[in-house]
């Protein structure tokens, strides 16, 4: 394995079909997304697409989200991307197994609030898109602690139902 990682968002609809496999290793059946999910994630919403990559493996983890005007992740947030939402729903964290805990996931999590402010910096005031002052995401709750460590509030319960796992509402202000 290569000792130094890149991170970036993804470029290209290639790069979004090489991370499918590990959004498919790393969520049930009834939850991973499809690739046409993470295909309309990446051609409406390729700000929020970030990726850790390896120069001789390619891509070994990512984040992906979509914005919405809830506060949390809904249901309707999964599918579908409302540019002037402040919310980024973060849909998937992902990791390779081999790089499992090695700290890429832990990076892509402290990395993603500079790429959103970054996107931010972008927005005009006369434009139609929205800042994003807000990631949300539902995590199960074996990783709760995780995500609290890299500056997530555990919310509670949510009331989405996606699949069989019990999922928490978790929540970080940018």
């Amino acid at each position: 394995m290569a000792s130094e990682l890149t991170f970036r968002n993804l470029e290209s609809t290639d790069e979004v079909r090489a991370a499918h496999p590990l959004e498919v290793a790393g969520y049930s059946e009834e939850e991973a997304a499809s690739l046409e999910s993470l295909l309309y994630r990446f051609s409406n919403a390729p700000h929020l697409f970030f990726g850790a990559f390896d120069s001789d493996q390619g891509i070994v983890g990512f984040i992906t989200s979509t914005q919405s005007a809830s506060p949390l992740v809904t249901h309707d947030s999964m599918s579908t991307h409302d540019p002037k939402g402040s919310t980024a729903c973060i849909h998937s964290v992902c990791v390779h197994p081999e790089w499992q805990r090695k700290g890429v996931a832990t990076k892509l999590l402290e990395l993603y609030p500079q790429t959103v402010r970054r996107y931010n910096s972008t927005i005009g005031e006369s434009e139609e898109r929205t800042r994003i002052t807000r990631l949300a995401m539902m995590a199960r709750k074996d990783l709760v602690p995780f995500y609290q460590r890299v500056g997530y509030t555990n919310c509670g319960q949510s009331t989405v139902v996606h699949g069989t796992e019990e999922w928490y509402d978790c929540i970080r202000d940018i």
